[in-house]
């Protein structure tokens, strides 16, 4: 019976090694896979059965905006490739306005053309167009091309511009400085149509000499009468120089503006003094219809005589007063007395000669007004 045990155990043996070696075998099989990371690829034998225990296996944790191919629930097959982008700010801003936007491509000209931003080669980008992302994000500032007009001392040009009104300015070939005039303000951002106006200003200061007026004073005196004055110091102008500032705007004279004064001769006041001592009055008889008391003309010159009230300055520069005791003759000497006596009633006054006249024939005096009413003459 030993003979026909021994071929038996040894074929349950044999069948029980040969299971064995198929049960390791598929424990232990691996699928051969690539994993690009941006780019980065890495062959690998993998056990797993899906896309997501994959990037579990070798540590790669998804964001919100990252993006792997095929999708974390695809089962693994044989030389697969996986493919994973992570996402990465991109903050742009375009003609002033500012956007955050998420793009897993790894340059700028890449990313934009995947957010469908447009642009044209006029465009001014703050960056080149070839620009690498990194995992942090990129800024980028985009100026649009702009049809805009520049008026330069009056006259206007036509130009297409990116930026601001500065870069439109630099196109003009001007160049501004702090007293130049430019509106829009030169960080305006340029808009289509915009009419931007440019105004050279010039600013120099010269020197000018010019005149101080001088002051007049008066000054009262009892020494004299009150119908006489005299100038006892004669006004003399100052001078001095003036620092004037010229303002030019586009080479035309817009402004003066005095900055400084230094006096080099200081004027001298006029002194005028004037008389406050009143003249004796001529001694006369109330009685007998108003005849004086002097005597009547015996001799002497006759002659016809008129009278005045207009004027403002006597020949010998008093200021004229109507109502003085006064006259004018061609030639005797200034403050000469003269006894006047009307022929018809006998009234005389005596007169002081302070003024020239009359020229007129046949006429010998001009009487102050108070004068000729003195002598019973009707006056105006």
């Amino acid at each position: 019976m030993a003979k026909y045990l021994i071929p038996g155990i040894a074929g349950a043996l044999a069948i029980t090694m040969v299971g064995a070696a198929s049960f390791l075998v598929s424990e232990f099989a691996t699928t051969p896979v690539t994993v690009s990371v941006d780019g980065q690829e890495r062959k690998l034998e993998v056990r797993s059965d899906t896309v997501a225990e994959v990037l579990t296996d070798e540590n790669i944790v998804l964001g919100e905006h990252d993006v792997v191919q095929p999708a974390p629930e695809t089962e693994i097959t044989n030389d697969m490739t996986i493919e994973v982008s992570y996402g990465r700010p991109l903050e742009v801003t375009i003609d002033g306005q500012k956007q955050t936007l998420w793009t897993t491509k790894r340059t700028l000209d890449q990313a934009l053309a995947q957010l469908n931003v447009e642009s044209s080669a006029e465009d001014k980008f703050s960056v080149s167009r070839s620009t690498a992302i990194s995992r942090q994000g990129l800024s980028v500032s985009i100026d649009k091309v702009k049809d805009i007009t520049v008026t330069v001392a009056g006259k206007p040009a036509k130009y297409r511009v990116a930026g601001k009104v500065n870069d439109a300015l630099t196109e003009a070939k001007v160049t501004a400085d702090d007293d130049d005039i430019v509106k829009p303000e030169p960080g305006t951002q340029l808009e289509d149509g915009m009419k931007i106006v440019y105004q050279k200003v010039d600013k120099k200061t010269v020197t000018k000499k010019v005149e101080i007026p001088f002051e007049k004073k008066t000054v009262k005196t009892s020494k004299m009468y009150k119908d006489q004055s005299k100038i006892t110091t004669k006004g003399v102008k100052g001078v001095e120089n003036q620092k004037i500032e010229e303002t030019k705007i586009d080479g035309k004279v817009k402004s003066k503006k005095v900055v400084s004064k230094e006096i080099v001769k200081e004027p001298v006041t006029q002194v005028k003094q004037v008389g406050t001592k009143k003249r004796p009055k001529p001694k006369a008889n109330s009685g007998g219809g108003g005849k004086t008391n002097l005597p009547p003309v015996r001799g002497g010159n006759t002659c016809k005589a008129s009278y005045y009230w207009q004027g403002q300055m006597t020949a010998n520069g008093e200021v004229f007063n109507t109502n003085a005791f006064t006259a004018a003759h061609k030639s005797l000497p200034f403050n000469t007395r003269v006894q006047v006596t009307n022929p018809r009633n006998g009234r005389s006054v005596i007169v002081r000669i302070n003024d020239r006249g009359p020229y007129i024939s046949g006429r010998c005096l001009d009487l102050s007004r108070a004068a000729m009413r003195t002598v019973n003459y009707k006056v105006l």
